[in-house]
């Protein structure tokens, strides 16, 4: 009985949506520790983290439109927006950083606001929002 336990929890293990990408991530950590060594130290974990922090939120506030029975096709569009902001003001203008980055954030929730409202003012399906801006 116990044989049969166990390759049912395999099976269902094996089709598990999750399972693909956990054993892509674990092929791919092998893979680049193998070639270099200083793939598991800290500061390489920091970096890592630093560039997924950016799309892991807008994977979460794009989760949270589709779940509202929404869809958004500019959020990735958005955040470059405001990220081109942030850098022109910043880098090309001298704004300093704090203010900068004030602005770019304002710009994009400016956006959002107008979206937000656009539904209200005239009758548009989620669908329709790109095409209407």
């Amino acid at each position: 009985m116990a044989p049969t336990r166990t390759l049912q929890l395999v099976r269902r293990l094996i089709t598990a949506p999750t399972v693909g990408p956990f054993i892509a991530l674990v092929a791919t950590m092998a893979f680049f520790s193998l070639k270099t060594d200083r793939f598991f130290q800290a500061q390489n974990f920091s970096l890592v983290l630093q560039q997924v922090m950016i799309v892991g939120v807008l994977a979460i506030g794009q989760t949270l439109v589709i779940l509202t029975a929404g869809i958004d096709l500019s959020v990735g569009t958005v955040m470059a927006l405001g990220q081109v902001i942030m850098t022109k003001l910043a880098v090309a203008n001298g704004v300093p950083v704090l203010p900068a980055l004030g602005l770019g954030i304002l710009t994009c929730v400016g956006y959002w606001a107008k979206r937000g409202l656009l539904p209200r003012t005239r009758p548009i399906v989620p669908g329709e929002w790109v095409i209407a801006d």
